[in-house]
């Protein structure tokens, strides 16, 4: 099961180091997910990290850092997919220059789940849960879940209100992942909450990918 943190949307003072103790502790995925960063702003941002941990990153924006990093991936959201020409050359080319990069995206409406697209290696879905905040809650039900998840082709991974009390629900459903991100990113010691999380997939006898 695929264990995935998201970034804050904005860099954080202590950020940096954060992450390479995660990393450090065994983080196999870090979506970098910073929207008003230039690709000047991304491209300092990633000459922050140890080359050895470039392999765990995923991209959302200014995804022709990929070809200049050894990345893991990069996210193409849904305004990127609204230009279909142009995306779709784009993936071709991402694919030809590094085959190995994994490209993954996101859904709103389970019904997409069920139209398979085999360009992308793994999708999101939210919100799965309620929000940790209070901002939300899940649009989905166990009931119209269940089905959609054992019929789609995709490794899904669910996302929004996700914590170490909801990764057995998640697994249970057939989800092929979670994503982490107010539950690590907004406690009082990230490092120790993502311990936690690792701590929870043993107790589960859940394979972390």
């Amino acid at each position: 099961m695929k264990l995935i943190l998201i970034s804050p949307s904005k860099k954080l003072e202590s950020e940096i180091g954060m992450l390479l103790n995660m990393f450090e502790q065994g983080l196999p995925t870090y979506h970098v997910r910073k929207k008003t960063f230039s690709t000047k702003q991304l491209r300092s941002y990633l000459e922050e990290i140890p080359k050895k941990y470039h392999n765990r990153i995923v991209i959302h924006t200014h995804h022709e850092l990929a070809l200049r990093f050894d990345l893991k991936g990069v996210y193409i959201s849904r305004s990127h997919r609204k230009r279909k020409i142009k995306q779709w050359f784009w993936k071709k080319w991402l694919r030809f220059r590094k085959g190995n990069l994994e490209i993954s995206s996101g859904v709103s409406g389970l019904e997409n789940l069920l139209d398979f697209n085999d360009r992308y290696d793994y999708m999101f879905l939210a919100p799965v849960f309620d929000s940790l905040s209070g901002n939300f809650q899940s649009a989905y039900s166990d009931y119209n879940l269940l089905p959609v998840l054992k019929n789609t082709q995709y490794k899904v991974i669910a996302r929004g209100g996700v914590s170490t009390k909801t990764i057995q629900k998640a697994h249970q459903l057939g989800f092929g992942g979670v994503a982490f991100y107010t539950s690590i990113w907004k406690s009082e010691n990230p490092l120790n909450e993502f311990l936690l999380v690792k701590e929870k997939f043993k107790e589960l006898q859940i394979p972390i990918e």
